[in-house]
């Protein structure tokens, strides 16, 4: 399995990177913008401001390079029956898919990676306690894989994902941002870009205790039941 699944990687990152518009959108769109929200910000900027900065970096980068990405990927590839050719061979549905987006979650990760390099180069305080940053990383991925797989359901093309990722993005960006406004609404922990902001927050901040255990359960708790859609309604043949 490992090696079909590095195999199959290395061709779908050859794909990726041939494809200018997804290339663009998983590569210059959310290092740019991730720098831009770190060297934007002034000197001297509370661990509050940088927990926001860094919880939207961290957004940017899973909401392109991953929730984008594997939308556009699983919807192209259906689309031009290479995930029939792959499925009707040995090799396993899992495997198939691991293989696809390895490379999307890999470059996800190695872009927050640098982002986060940068903020703590440019005067961000240093996690006062990692743990539940890292937390969100990991959670954060596996929902943004999840959605992808979920949203390519209802994605006639590749180029269609610009279009139908939006709510997503919407839900991702409006509920991460508004949990730092210090106007919270009743459920607004329930929505995982509120949820991925608590956690950041909360790693800057230091809070001792458990308190990011309900934030890491509403991430989770998404990502089971996307994952759930994906594997009842994820389509391996073209839309007829």
């Amino acid at each position: 399995m490992t090696s079909a699944v590095l195999a199959l990687s290395r061709a779908e990152w050859k794909l990726l990177m041939r494809n200018k518009t997804i290339a663009l959108c998983c590569t210059a769109f959310p290092v740019g913008f991730g720098a831009y929200y770190a060297f934007a910000l002034p000197d001297g900027s509370s661990p509050q401001l940088w927990a926001l900065i860094i919880s939207l970096q961290l957004m940017t980068v899973f909401g392109f390079t991953i929730y984008f990405t594997a939308t556009a990927t699983l919807t192209s590839r259906r689309e031009d029956r290479y995930l029939k050719r792959l499925r009707s061979g040995e090799m396993t549905a899992p495997t198939v898919l691991t293989g696809l987006l390895l490379p999307v979650v890999l470059l996800g990760v190695a872009q927050a990676a640098a982002l986060l390099a940068i903020a703590f180069w440019l005067g961000a305080p240093l996690p006062s306690d990692p743990l539940p940053l890292l937390a969100a990383m990991l959670a954060g991925s596996a929902l943004c894989v999840a959605a992808g797989a979920v949203t390519s359901v209802f994605t006639a093309t590749g180029e269609q994902a610009q279009i139908t990722t939006l709510p997503g993005f919407v839900v991702l960006f409006g509920s991460g941002v508004w949990q730092f406004t210090g106007q919270s609404f009743p459920g607004l922990l329930l929505l995982p870009g509120a949820a991925f902001s608590d956690l950041a927050q909360r790693s800057m901040s230091g809070e001792p205790g458990l308190g990011g255990v309900p934030a890491l359960l509403v991430l989770l708790g998404w990502t089971a039941v996307l994952a759930v859609l994906a594997a009842r309604k994820f389509r391996w043949e073209p839309r007829s």
